[in-house]
């Protein structure tokens, strides 16, 4: 009774799922035999043997496990680097770059005529020497000078300054060399041009610098006079070549040499995107006294795609110009963020700033009584991350910036090369109103211009667009590289495994 009643049971079971199962297999038979896909119709092949369909159903599970297992590797790789930078093209015109900004700055931070000159005006206790307040006004360069000095004297400079009602901002000023007596001959694209018209006194790290084509700030420092006509935009050059680009006779003022922080008589050239702060992320050069000096530049493009700008932020791990202000600078650069990071984490810790960071004048600038509290966190300005405490091994693993600063979608860089000799205006074959103002024995001839008609320009795009392309790219990269492995076992089955099995099918009755 038992037996039959598991038999009535049995029977009511398949009755049941026998539509189901008739309409599956055939739907299956039906796919196998028609689909282009490699090993599948060799699981319903009517020559085959249970053992070769089972064969190949084991090979085509496996070769989708590992089309699954590509297609979440490619996924994985897309969130790690969602963008990639590529070269799209290396014949970019260099007339669509912006030629780059070109800033001045003399080895020396005093000038000695100015600085003799104001110690013999100032009011001073009777009990300090006119030498004693020469070597006192070397304060104003407290990153390189003022550890050589006390607490007595900075106490000392405090109370002379306050009885002149001066600033130590005010003093820097009146002690700086002047830019038109640094340049004393500009030539633009070959035409002879007004130095001042060109070049404007300028801050940076390295205090008041001159400086070509900047545009960093949202007002400039040019003469009232002619400030007009100045361009809104960065200037652009059509050419290459010494001729097509700035030229300039620098006059480093040898015998005005009162402060400086390196043996030699010169500049130093920081050669930067227009809109970007001069510091030491620019491009460096140094030209010294007597010498030629030709800057080559081979300017670089980067550009961002519209599938990029629709990327989140945080994703993509770039900023656009246009998605966030700076309170002090024109445009957002990640160099401009980290200046003015710098500015904010220096107020943070001596509620001041010196006058040689970006300041829209929201920030005291820092006094003497603050200058210490300045030079004890020096170090912001020598890390590679504007922080404290913080050790290297931190900042090498460190996956987002101070201040929430992202690098750049697009920028352009200026690589640049400088070849130099000493001047010797004897050799020239034919004088002109450029050379012939030089003295070869002080002065400088530098000519800063574009090596070349052609620059690289990088794209940098989506990595993968999961949303439109995850079938045609992502998932049909693992199905190709997943049926592959089939392909490769079709291959070997037809040529080992198949004459196995028929000798075993024949031999042992095998089904």
């Amino acid at each position: 009774m038992k037996l039959e009643k598991h038999k009535v049971s049995r029977l009511r079971q398949l009755a049941t799922f026998s539509p189901l199962r008739h309409w599956f297999m055939e739907n299956l038979r039906n796919y196998c035999n028609s689909t282009s896909l490699h090993g599948f119709n060799y699981i319903t092949l009517k020559t085959a043997t249970a053992n070769e369909r089972h064969f190949w159903i084991a090979i085509v599970i496996v070769s989708i496990i590992t089309s699954i297992v590509l297609v979440l590797v490619s996924w994985f790789w897309n969130r790690e680097t969602p963008t990639v930078t590529v070269i799209e093209s290396a014949h970019f015109a260099t007339w669509a770059i912006p030629f780059p900004a070109v800033t001045i700055c003399n080895f020396n931070k005093i000038s000695k005529m100015k600085a003799f000159k104001l110690a013999r005006t100032l009011k001073r206790p009777a009990s300090v020497s006119e030498e004693k307040l020469l070597s006192l006004f070397r304060i104003t360069m407290f990153f390189n000078f003022a550890l050589n000095h006390t607490q007595e004297d900075f106490n000392i400079f405090e109370t002379i300054l306050e009885s002149n009602n001066l600033t130590l901002a005010k003093l820097t000023e009146q002690l700086s060399p002047d830019c038109m007596d640094m340049i004393s001959k500009c030539v633009w694209k070959g035409t002879a041009s007004r130095c001042d018209s060109l070049f404007q006194p300028v801050q940076a790290t390295e205090e008041v610098c001159c400086s070509f084509n900047y545009y960093g700030r949202t007002t400039n420092n040019f003469p009232k006079k002619i400030a007009y006509q100045v361009p809104k935009l960065p200037y652009r050059v059509t050419g290459c070549g010494h001729s097509t680009g700035i030229s300039v006779v620098l006059n480093p003022l040898n015998e005005d040499y009162f402060s400086t922080y390196l043996s030699s008589y010169g500049f130093r050239l920081f050669i930067h995107s227009a809109y970007d702060f001069p510091d030491e992320n620019a491009e460096t050069k140094v030209v010294t006294s007597g010498r030629e000096s030709f800057v080559r530049i081979n300017p670089e493009s980067t550009y961002a795609t519209n599938a990029v700008r629709n990327m989140d932020p945080q994703i993509r791990n770039c900023l656009f110009s246009d998605e966030r202000t700076l309170p002090a600078m024109q445009r957002y650069t990640f160099g401009n963020c980290m200046a003015e990071c710098r500015t904010k984490i220096i107020y943070e810790f001596c509620g001041c700033i010196p006058m040689s960071l970006p300041n829209n004048g929201s920030f005291k600038v820092c006094d003497l009584r603050e200058i210490y509290c300045v030079m004890n966190i020096r170090d912001i300005f020598s890390l590679s991350l504007p922080t404290r405490n913080v050790t290297q091994s931190i900042v090498q693993v460190t996956d987002k910036f101070p201040c929430d600063c992202l690098p750049g979608c697009e920028f352009n860089s200026y690589a640049s090369e400088i070849t130099m000799g000493l001047l010797d205006l004897n050799l020239v074959a034919s004088s002109n109103s450029l050379n012939k103002t030089v003295n070869t024995e002080e002065q400088i001839l530098l000519h800063v211009f574009f090596s070349d008609l052609m620059a690289k320009r990088y794209r940098k795009d989506v990595f993968q667009d999961w949303l439109s392309s995850l079938a045609s790219f992502g998932g049909l990269l693992g199905l190709i590289m997943g049926f592959s492995i089939v392909t490769a076992f079709e291959f070997i089955y037809f040529f080992t495994f198949r004459p196995i099995f028929n000798y075993f099918n024949d031999n042992f009755n095998l089904t």
